[in-house]
């Protein structure tokens, strides 16, 4: 409004002019009669809108006092009749507002629309319109234009009673909003920060408290939001620096300063991890963490594998090797073996760092499958130089040695062969069965072999009898040792107490023994014309004994007899084993020995030869003068003590002259 002192212009509701300090009035608006349907917005409030529209207010000199401390003393009489009453808190019904129109516009400004509040009063009293306070009525104000503005409409719920307005106010109040029950002043036409909730009506009983400005709010949100985001920032960098740590370094401090600063060149230890091939083979992934440009090499045999670390790689190198590889070609006396591999880095220097696993390379060795059938014990004693050897591998690939001496096996993996003691004494017998890259099978038995002592003369003599300390038994004398028949029955006895087991020949039933009575009997199967051994042995406690007892399954005598040929010495020597009898006459040079069977050395006129015989039907002699005529068959070859070799031959018949 225009100051009528000074004639400068101030905004309305200054109560002084902002230039010289002048008391302002305001100028008299024509009086315009009330609607007479709806109640003027002027009539209801007694404010007159502001004509220039809301735009920022100026920064002029406040007055001394404050709206806050002043007292109704201080205001003069005539100062509440100039302005119209500010409108008491209105609560009207809670309803939906309409869409803004045109009406309420009031020299090109548009009025707000005030929210509906929501207010409970404590008393039951309706007020139906706006009153002014008792001293004076205020003069009532109206828009110049046409249109009226909205009315407000008396709220119906119970309210306060009404207090007088204050007009120290700034700018226009804007409607009021309900938070709860309580109403404040919408803080919306605030601008640029400015704080109008400072002021408070001193008619309200000194107001509201005052805020703090939204500068000061602002400030002090800035700086919790900086805090925070201090916070955040150090706590990622901490959590990335372990997952760092982690990845790279197995989340070692020390690891990370030692590769970085020292002269440590691997940032992880090495792994091993358990795979398999596409073949399904099993196999092991080799991964080895080193520095840039170094070159990772793996050793194993004749295979060598060497990459250079780069950083693509990750630091790494890894390397998927065949469980095989670390395997050595050769045969084994362990179940497992245990293994790290052999890999060093080089730097590009040139200088090795052989690379430390933690964990071993575990790989299980197959085994071979040994069973041995004869000899039947470990310790036992022969009276016997002669012991049959007799057993299954279960891999036919393998080889089986007896002392470190080769046997030929079958292809259903059964062996058969016979180890001869030479003189008496103690011996060990091992028999293994080899395969590279499977666990060796070993069997040890200790022999013990000394003279046997006759316990009865005939036929047979040499074939029974017993050593002294061992457990005792004997074939009875009645036993037929050769015959045509496809079986033939032993009997004998033994100790009490013992037990008899029979192995080298195919039995037909079983074994019958009475351990209480002391003897036993079995029948051997003989089905083919040849030589049969049965070894028998006799067990008691941890002693034991074996001997072998001969069979023999002859030829027909005419007819073989008819069939043989005359010695051809060179055949015989160089084929020491085929089929073919023949006859052969000379004299008895030596005899090597006579029990369990005769072993003797003939003179002919071609050449010596070695021949056995088991029988014991005919006997021999030497230097009696006599010519023996022998009927047999070659059977190899025979070592005498000078090394050198003799054909041997096995006689059926055997006769002499003069």
């Amino acid at each position: 409004m225009k100051c009528k002192v000074c004639g400068a212009m101030n905004e309305d509701y200054l109560e002084y002019c902002e230039n010289c300090a002048a008391l302002l009035t305001p100028d008299e608006p024509e009086e315009v009669p009330a609607p007479e349907v709806e109640e003027s917005y002027v009539a209801s409030t007694g404010e007159t809108p502001p004509a220039w529209g809301f735009v920022r207010a100026p920064q002029w000199p406040r007055p001394e006092f404050d709206a806050n401390t002043v007292s109704e003393e201080d205001i003069p009489e005539v100062h509440a009749s100039r302005f119209a009453p500010r409108p008491q808190d209105v609560h009207p019904v809670q309803q939906a507002q309409p869409a803004p129109t045109d009406r309420g516009y009031v020299e090109g400004v548009r009025m707000h629309t005030p929210a509906a509040p929501v207010y409970s009063a404590p008393v039951q009293q309706s007020v139906p319109t706006y009153t002014a306070p008792a001293q004076q009525s205020a003069p009532a104000y109206t828009a110049p234009v046409q249109q009226s503005t909205p009315v407000y409409a008396a709220p119906k719920a119970e309210e306060e009673p009404v207090r007088p307005y204050s007009s120290v106010q700034s700018k226009q109040a804007s409607p009021v909003k309900t938070v709860g029950t309580v109403s404040e002043f919408d803080e919306d036409y605030d601008d640029d920060g400015y704080d109008y909730d400072s002021y408070s009506a001193p008619a309200f009983g000194g107001g509201k408290k005052a805020k703090k400005s939204k500068h000061a709010k602002s400030g002090g949100s800035r700086n919790v939001l900086f805090v925070a985001a201090v916070a955040v920032l150090v706590v990622l960098i901490a959590v990335f620096s372990v997952i760092f740590l982690n990845k790279n370094y197995d989340g070692s401090v020390g690891a990370f300063f030692s590769c970085t600063f020292g002269g440590n060149p691997f940032p992880k230890k090495a792994t091993i991890t358990e795979t398999t091939m596409e073949s399904g083979d099993r196999a092991y992934i080799v991964t080895i963490y080193c520095k840039n440009n170094y070159t990772a090499r793996f050793t194993s045999g004749e295979t060598v594998k060497e990459d250079v670390v780069g950083a693509m790689a990750r630091n790494c190198v890894a390397w998927r090797i065949p469980e095989t590889i670390f395997v050595p070609d050769e045969p084994f006396t362990e179940s497992e073996l245990r293994i790290k591999p052999d890999v060093v880095v080089i730097s590009p220097k040139g200088e090795e760092t052989p690379v430390e696993f933690e964990s071993e390379i575990v790989i299980p060795i197959p085994a071979i499958g040994l069973a041995i059938t004869s000899p039947t014990v470990s310790d036992f004693t022969t009276d016997t130089p002669v012991v049959p050897i007799t057993g299954t591998v279960s891999d036919n690939t393998a080889a089986v040695y007896v002392n470190e001496t080769q046997i030929p096996i079958d292809e259903a993996g059964n062996f058969s062969t016979s180890y001869t003691l030479s003189e008496n004494g103690s011996y060990e017998l091992t028999i293994e069965a080899r395969k590279n890259r499977y666990q060796t099978a070993t069997e040890t038995f200790n022999i013990t072999y000394g003279t046997a002592a006759p316990e009865g003369t005939g036929e047979g003599e040499g074939a029974t009898g017993t050593v002294e300390g061992n457990v005792v038994f004997a074939v009875n004398d009645s036993v037929t040792r050769y015959g045509t028949t496809s079986t033939m029955t032993v009997s004998g006895t033994m100790e009490a107490g013992a037990v008899i087991t029979v192995s080298g020949v195919e039995l037909e039933g079983d074994l019958t023994q009475d351990p209480n009575g002391g003897t036993f009997s079995f029948t051997v199967k003989t089905p083919e014309v040849g030589l049969y051994g049965a070894v028998i042995t006799a067990t008691k406690d941890n002693a034991a004994k074996s001997s072998t007892f001969y069979l023999e399954h002859r030829p027909d005598k005419d007819d073989y007899m008819s069939g043989v040929h005359v010695l051809d010495y060179d055949r015989i020597k160089q084929y020491p084993e085929h089929d073919q009898g023949y006859k052969v006459s000379g004299r008895v040079k030596e005899i090597y020995q006579s029990a369990p069977f005769v072993t003797a050395r003939i003179e002919t006129d071609k050449g010596d030869v070695v021949f056995s015989y088991y029988s014991g039907v005919s006997e021999i002699a030497t230097g009696d003068g006599k010519t023996y005529h022998l009927y047999a068959d070659p059977a190899g070859t025979y070592t005498l003590a000078d090394s050198s070799t003799l054909p041997h031959m096995h006689a059926w018949f055997i006769l002499k002259e003069g």
